[in-house]
């Protein structure tokens, strides 16, 4: 690491560290002791302990028990694959997410699944003085979203039952599906119609209807979603709404190699 790069910058010594024995690590052909780690950083053993440990805790790093030599985890893998997997899905998607947000004037998001939560890659904000407030790399549930129920109904039942269980289901608002029963339900039905709603159920006046995107084996990768207040996203815009999201999410499949064959 570049030590003069944010040299003018204030940082956190613990998490400067940390990063350090992570690109320690992966220079050191994604192997290394203790010993090699505290000699290359030149800290001591108890200090790179700690800081390792903290460090398997969230999967960035875990000790192969044969070797006891130090390699990266499978964290960072999954968050490579988010940011390598939105970066031509975002060139693709976003002309496409501008046509969709300009017709209605409304906050057009595109998410993709990241461990149990869904995440915001792309967004394309209304024109209007009243807004959705969010941004790109904020989270949200899969199973009281739009665009997170669509991502959950192209998973299996098991994959399902793993990530709901792995963050509960908060009950945010009366409308918010509280059960695994009713999501089921739930998914089941939006796998055959093609897109899933959000009526005001992560937060009361929110109203959002979402769309799976699709690669060229007919996988759901990421989702796109059109949000906007409850006075304007009403109940006679909806089917509309449905109709283009569902188009604007096909026409984005299509150009990253998906066969339409029915």
């Amino acid at each position: 690491m570049d030590a003069n790069k944010h040299s003018s910058r204030k940082q956190i010594q613990s998490l400067a560290r940390a990063i350090q024995i992570m690109e320690f690590i992966a220079k050191n052909h994604n192997s290394a002791s203790l010993t090699q780690i505290s000699q290359n950083l030149g800290l001591s053993k108890s200090t790179v302990h700690g800081l390792i440990t903290t460090l398997e805790d969230f999967n960035y790093v875990y000790q192969d028990q044969v070797t006891g030599l130090y390699q990266l985890g499978l964290k960072l893998f999954e968050m490579g694959q988010v940011v390598y997997s939105s970066m031509d899905l975002r060139s693709v998607a976003y002309p496409i997410l501008v046509e969709l947000s300009e017709k209605y004037q409304e906050t057009v998001h595109l998410a993709l699944l990241s461990g149990p939560e869904v995440v915001y890659v792309e967004k394309v904000d209304s024109s209007r003085s009243v807004r959705i407030i969010s941004q790109i790399g904020g989270r949200n549930p899969t199973y009281c979203t739009g665009v997170g129920k669509v991502l959950l109904a192209g998973l299996t039942e098991s994959e399902v039952e793993k990530i709901v269980k792995s963050t509960g289901m908060k009950k945010f608002t009366p409308n918010t599906i509280d059960n695994m029963t009713r999501l089921k339900k739930c998914l089941a039905e939006i796998a055959q119609k093609g897109y899933a709603y959000d009526l005001e159920e992560i937060e009361i006046g929110l109203r959002c209807v979402a769309a799976p995107i699709k690669n060229h084996l007919g996988k759901t990768i990421a989702g796109i979603s059109l949000s906007g207040p409850t006075n304007r996203i009403t109940d006679e815009l909806l089917t509309t709404l449905s109709t283009d999201v569902v188009a604007a999410a096909h026409r984005i499949s299509i150009k990253l190699g998906y066969k339409d064959i029915s």
